[in-house]
């Protein structure tokens, strides 16, 4: 689970320093479902930056710092008994 975490928190980092730097596609999350999708032979698209969610990197680096948290933190396990 630590490590699981740890990737997932990597992850998200990485995200968000690409989005930081304008290194992302306008519709990051469509040209995504595009690659295992697919488009329609012979269309053309027209991409126009869009204000559907403004805040994508600092949601995910907060993310990135959560995860990185849960990797760190020491979970215990309390026995039935007890």
């Amino acid at each position: 689970m630590k490590w699981f975490s740890f990737g997932l928190g990597v992850l998200c980092f990485i995200y968000a320093g690409l989005y930081f730097l304008g290194l992302l596609p306008v519709d990051f999350w469509q040209s995504t479902i595009d690659l295992v999708m697919g488009r329609e032979s012979g269309a053309y698209y027209k991409i126009v930056p869009t204000e559907s969610f403004e805040y994508q990197g600092v949601v995910a680096l907060s993310l990135g710092v959560v995860f990185i948290a849960l990797s760190r933190w020491q979970f215990q396990r309390c026995k039935a008994g007890e």
